[in-house]
């Protein structure tokens, strides 16, 4: 393993955000994204988007050359969101990657984020028990790390992630983004080694 190296996976339902929330999911991106680079840390960054009828966008790269305006914010605004699908899909891929990865450049930390909107209402082949069993499994047998996003509480207890790696968004703030990334930027940076 690679103890100097992070992988941040980062599954994220763009479908959600309204067109009056793109610049605020922006910005609030943007400074998350400034603050793990700040830890020092060596990063690398794979990402999926939740949009509908688009194919699977995973990116892989060092955080510090990662472009917010990459992932496109602000798709259709439809909520029609496939998190199981894509979230299984990205959990698969990453690991079949990790697996063809020579031990000595293998990151020793996978730390997925999960970004939801509402309940999952598109998927197709994955269920919430599959997911479930998954995230169970990466993160009892490969200690991956997860942590969750969401204005929707049941998605914590349908997933099994636990209430203190949850951060619950409220659409009743006016920047429904602001405290709930200052709040995962606070989560993730603590739990980074030093």
């Amino acid at each position: 393993m690679n103890d100097a190296l992070s992988l941040q996976l980062f599954a994220f339902d763009c479908n959600g955000i309204t067109p009056e929330q793109h610049d605020n999911a922006i910005a609030a991106i943007k400074k998350f994204g400034s603050a793990l680079r700040k830890t020092g840390r060596q990063q690398n960054v794979s990402g999926i988007l939740f949009v509908a009828d688009e194919d699977i966008k995973v990116v892989n790269m060092p955080l510090r050359k990662y472009k917010v305006d990459e992932i496109r914010i602000g798709g259709d605004s439809t909520g029609a969101c496939p998190m199981l699908d894509r979230t299984a899909k990205l959990m698969d891929d990453v690991g079949v990657r990790l697996a063809g990865t020579p031990e000595e450049e293998r990151p020793s930390q996978v730390i997925l984020t999960i970004i939801v909107f509402g309940r999952d209402n598109a998927s197709k082949q994955c269920t919430y028990e599959q997911l479930h069993d998954m995230i169970a499994h990466q993160r009892d047998v490969y200690k991956w790390k997860f942590f969750l996003m969401t204005d929707f509480t049941i998605n914590m207890e349908k997933l099994g992630i636990a209430e203190e790696d949850t951060i619950i968004i409220k659409k009743s703030e006016k920047d429904w983004f602001k405290r709930p990334f200052a709040e995962l930027t606070e989560k993730l940076v603590a739990y980074l080694p030093h």
